[in-house]
């Protein structure tokens, strides 16, 4: 099993936490200081100011003073030592054993002086604090009260019972870490599985040559941009590109310089759409493109820029340029999605017939205008 900690911890944030735990200590003591006082009155109110001053006041103020001390260098400092957290843990715990000798099994404290490393999931943190504790442990009989108090079977039986507890704590880490490292390993898993499906995704959405949306991808854009469309009004048109004599360069020049001509062509679509387009390779030589927030007018500038700028691109494995003819189509309230696109395709067909290298689409009055250069 490996030692190192599951997860990088808030340093600020697990030191705050530690100190509340010490408070919680120091609070369930200065309780029980005031239960030992009602007794103190009751059986031995001769005792009554020893038993304030040095039980409780004494101790107290011990062990208030390390705890504002830890919160100082926390919060003014900006140290967060974990070093400095057990000893104090550890002194906040003797004090407490030390102003109680004839309490019985205080010692049992140091055990959660050491449990609460436990926090940082390191062993060799737990380590230090098994150190620590034994040196206070082990001090403790050098004090006369507390020699008096125990024996020696149960003064070593403490130590058999710390050290039994970094045993039992050194299970927890080590099963921990198991864990995490269990989660550490789905959760890669789950990445990859995550990645994967992206991709597959990705792959079922566009087309492999040009990195354009498919067939398919497309008629999805259109069934929603349609609805949106109608339901909203919001411009739509839809432009169908065809390369010009694409088969010639098949035929002539081959299928993998014909495959560059489309992968050319699909990158000058893209360039020279605005974010707001969907662009898709709709089939061989054909592509679509579905323009939203513009006029007619600006969508034909845009559709007769693109056309300029490919008949411009030289194809050098093809030693000359091409040519595209565009047919463009603005959508209107009173024609279905299917007629919508028939009229593009016929729009583009008329341009194929009257010559290519034209855009060709309708205005509002239906009368065809041509451009060529």
């Amino acid at each position: 099993m490996v030692g190192t900690r599951p997860t990088r911890l808030n340093n600020k944030l697990w030191t705050k936490k530690i100190l509340y735990i010490y408070w919680l200590m120091v609070i369930m003591a200065f309780l029980g200081q005031i239960m030992g006082l009602c007794v103190t009155i009751y059986y031995h109110p001769d005792y009554i100011s020893y038993f304030i001053i040095h039980r409780m006041i004494i101790p107290s103020s011990i062990q208030v003073g390390i705890l504002w001390t830890m919160h100082y260098l926390m919060n003014h400092k900006q140290i967060y030592s974990s070093k400095l957290l057990t000893i104090s843990g550890t002194v906040v715990a003797l004090v407490t054993i030390v102003s109680h000798p004839e309490v019985n099994g205080l010692q049992i404290l140091f055990l959660l002086s050491m449990a609460v490393v436990l926090i940082y999931f390191d062993k060799k943190k737990l380590r230090f604090s098994l150190m620590v504790n034994l040196v206070a442990l082990t001090s403790l009989i050098a004090i006369p009260s507390i020699r008096e108090a125990i024996t020696f079977y149960e003064y070593f039986s403490y130590h058999f019972v710390l050290l039994a507890g970094y045993m039992t704590y050194l299970i927890i880490i080590e099963r921990g870490n198991e864990v995490f490292q269990f989660l550490q390993r789905a959760a890669e898993k789950e990445k990859e599985l995550i990645v994967k499906s992206a991709m597959m995704e990705r792959l079922s959405k566009v087309d492999a040559l040009t990195g354009l949306y498919n067939h398919k991808t497309f008629h999805e854009y259109l069934d929603f941009l349609y609805e949106q469309s109608v339901s909203q009004g919001m411009p739509l048109q839809l432009a169908l590109l065809d390369i010009d004599n694409f088969k010639m360069i098949n035929d002539f020049y081959g299928h993998s310089n014909g495959d560059l001509v489309l992968k050319r062509v699909a990158d000058a679509i893209s360039e020279q759409v605005t974010e707001d387009d969907i662009v898709a390779r709709y089939g061989g030589e054909e592509f679509a493109i579905l323009l939203t927030n513009k006029s007619l007018e600006q969508a034909y500038e845009m559709v007769e820029s693109l056309r300029l700028y490919i008949a411009n691109q030289y194809h050098e494995e093809l030693d000359e340029n091409i040519t595209v003819s565009i047919g463009l189509k603005n959508l209107t309230a009173d024609i279905s999605k299917e007629l919508f696109f028939q009229q593009a395709d016929e729009l583009l067909y008329k341009a194929k017939r009257n010559g290519k290298n034209q855009v060709m689409y309708e205005q509002e009055e239906q009368q065809l205008v041509v451009q060529k250069n």
